[in-house]
C-alpha cells in the first residue's frame, strides 16, 4: 500500500512520494497496467477517503 515513506522509482516523478504525486500520472499508471499500478489505486483511493472525510467534518460543523 502506498503511504508517506512509499517512494515513486521510476520516470518523470522518479524519487517523489507518491502522496505527492500528480492524478495524472497515478491514471496513466493504472491505464497501461503499470507493474506498481496498486499504488496508483492505493494512492487515489487514500485521496478519496480524506475527502469524503472533510466533507464529513464540514457537513458535521453546520449542524
Amino acid at each position: 500500500m502506498a503511504n508517506n515513506t512509499t517512494i515513486c522509482d521510476f520516470g518523470l516523478h522518479q524519487g517523489e512520494p507518491y502522496t505527492q504525486l500528480p492524478v495524472s500520472f497515478l491514471k496513466w499508471m493504472i491505464d497501461v497496467n503499470h507493474q506498481k499500478s496498486q499504488y496508483a489505486y492505493d494512492e487515489l483511493a487514500r485521496r478519496k477517503r480524506v475527502v469524503e472525510q472533510q466533507r464529513e467534518a464540514s457537513l458535521a460543523e453546520k449542524t
